[in-house]
């Protein structure tokens, strides 16, 4: 058994005001509590979204009121993520936002991203970019990420790159960081595990945004985390409805579920195989998502068995039940918090 630093998950969906009828905020960070997380970032497509102080002020009165765990509310970048107009940012900031995105809707527009990006650098707080356009191709994704380091650059603005998935973005990522510029980014349990291959067994409980892509997009990845090219591992935990994932393929929503799961699959792949040591893994987990917001490690703890073959069981806390990693040979576990 280790007892290590409490883990911190920068892309969590926790469905909470407006869509309950996927995940709760009660449900969803005890999942949280489950993997060994304590401090979880809550993603801003809620109904409302936080896109103005008050709405800001609301939700994180939210969190306060019934998170199992310190639950982060990430205002928007634009006004209600429509990608048209910008949000306050100084106004949020002031109102206490950490960081900013827009999540699955980043804005199009290159000046409105212009004008979010001098704000955010005038308040000094990262902006969390979901690096996409509408269909999910590669070819979006890298030119998200190519304007995005460009804005950098331009206006000292941080930017924080969510989930990773195309060999090209990540190579954009490494040459960004040997040229100095505040830019990071992070790779999720499942585009380190999986490929699209994966769609044939789990239909739609292995889609997602950005999809699961090829071998040679996963190795990348892979050595991208291991040299800290990618300083920080985040689930994109993101729980819908049996009924919902029920739809044709075609129709089916995005997203799977990660929290409970984390540590064990990226143990397997990451540490077991051979790529990295645990205790990188475990700064993928902490360290890095710390440094994005600013943050210091939390004080509480965890107890982990770092090795063993422990299937994953079925998820246990979650409101919902869309993922692909049941019966996942797992490597290592979190344990129960100590009575």
């Amino acid at each position: 058994m280790l007892t290590v630093p409490a883990f911190i998950d920068l892309h969590v969906h926790l469905r909470e005001p407006g869509q309950t009828h996927k995940g709760d905020i009660a449900h969803e960070t005890r999942a949280a509590l489950a993997g060994g997380f304590r401090t979880v970032l809550a993603m801003p497509n809620t109904l409302p979204p936080p896109d103005t102080p008050e709405r800001f002020r609301q939700l994180q009165r939210l969190l306060e009121e019934k998170a199992a765990c310190r639950a982060i509310p990430c205002a928007c970048m634009t006004q209600d993520r429509a990608g048209r107009r910008p949000a306050p940012l100084p106004a949020l900031r002031e109102a206490g936002a950490m960081a900013f995105s827009d999540d699955g809707s980043t804005t199009q527009d290159c000046a409105v991203m212009r004008e979010v990006a001098w704000m955010a650098a005038q308040v000094d707080a990262p902006l969390v970019d979901h690096c996409e356009d509408g269909p999910s191709s590669r070819e979006g994704e890298i030119r998200m990420v190519e304007r995005d380091i460009l804005l950098a650059q331009e206006t000292g603005a941080r930017f924080h790159l969510q989930h990773l998935s195309a060999r090209e973005a990540v190579e954009l990522l490494r040459q960004a960081r040997r040229d100095g510029l505040p830019v990071t980014g992070e790779a999720t349990p499942h585009h380190l595990a999986l490929t699209s291959a994966a769609l044939e067994r789990w239909g739609a409980d292995a889609k997602m945004a950005p999809p699961l892509r090829e071998e040679a997009d996963r190795l990348a990845l892979v050595q991208a985390v291991a040299e800290g090219v990618i300083t920080v591992i985040a689930t994109d935990h993101a729980p819908h409805s049996p009924e919902e994932k029920a739809l044709p393929f075609p129709q089916a929503p995005n997203g799977i579920l990660g929290l409970e799961s984390a540590f064990s699959v990226c143990n397997r792949v990451l540490v077991k195989s051979g790529a990295m040591s645990l205790e990188a893994l475990l700064e993928r987990l902490t360290t890095g998502p710390a440094q994005v917001l600013g943050l210091p490690l939390p004080q509480e703890t965890i107890d982990l068995e770092p090795e063993g073959d422990f299937p994953i069981p079925p998820p246990r806390f979650s409101r919902a039940r869309n993922s692909p990693w049941t019966g996942f040979p797992g490597w290592g576990r979190i344990l129960p918090p100590r009575a």
